[in-house]
């Protein structure tokens, strides 16, 4: 018996050969996908990453260590002897410290010209000029003895802040301290200029005193002997009979 037998034509086979190969490169593409998914742990580079934070975390730590404030300060103390001694040069007694009334005191204690000034009126300068001198000299004393008791504190203030910049940790806790010995110092130099201002004021004051002596010493001289000579009246009797007895 005869089958009829038909041989498959290579055109209709290329389809599945091309399916096949599609099959083939998409699990290939799926398998890549999920080998790149996969984490990698790299020690090497671990290790890398924690020490450098490790190092930020120190450069951190100095930074702020640098930054911390000194835990000592004797700045409203400082503020206190600075002010206290303003006042005391602005409470000054005897010759003015003002310009204006510095003026004012010399025209009418320290005059130059003397001439025409009433013999009373030179009186009453000479006692203004002997109370405005004691009152400058006490002026200096008292200026004396205050600046002393407002420096009582200031050789430990400077004690404490020597302390502090020897146990600074960081670049601005030893500035600060230094600032605060300055800051001493500037009170040393405020008492000094303070004390020297009264000591000026005092030997200003004797020498304007002296030299106002000297022009009222002159001008009475120069009165006693402007003054007209008078001829006495002779006696009323005539005492030469009388003279051996």
């Amino acid at each position: 018996m005869w089958i009829p037998f038909s041989t498959p034509s290579p055109r209709r086979s290329r389809p599945n050969r091309s399916a096949a190969v599609v099959v083939v490169v998409a699990a290939l593409t799926i398998a890549g996908e999920a080998q790149a998914q996969q984490v990698v742990f790299d020690p090497r580079n671990h290790m890398e990453n924690a020490l450098q934070a490790a190092r930020q975390l120190e450069s951190l730590a100095n930074e702020a260590r640098s930054l911390a404030a000194s835990p000592y300060s004797h700045l409203a103390q400082n503020s206190q002897a600075l002010q206290d001694m303003a006042e005391l040069a602005r409470a000054a007694r005897g010759l003015a410290t003002s310009v204006g009334e510095l003026e004012r005191q010399f025209e009418d204690l320290y005059p130059e010209e003397l001439s025409g000034t009433d013999p009373l009126r030179l009186l009453e300068q000479g006692r203004g000029r002997t109370a405005n001198a004691r009152r400058t000299a006490e002026d200096l004393a008292r200026t004396a003895a205050e600046l002393e008791r407002l420096g009582q504190g200031r050789g430990q203030r400077l004690s404490g802040a020597l302390a502090a910049s020897q146990s600074a940790e960081g670049q601005t806790a030893a500035v600060q301290s230094s600032n605060q010995m300055l800051a001493v110092l500037a009170e040393d130099l405020a008492a000094l200029r303070v004390l020297m201002l009264a000591q000026a004021r005092l030997l200003s004051e004797g020498a304007a005193r002296e030299s106002a002596e000297r022009a009222a010493g002159t001008e009475a001289r120069r009165r006693m002997w402007a003054r007209p000579t008078a001829v006495p009246n002779p006696p009323a009797f005539d005492p030469l009979p009388n003279a051996r007895n």
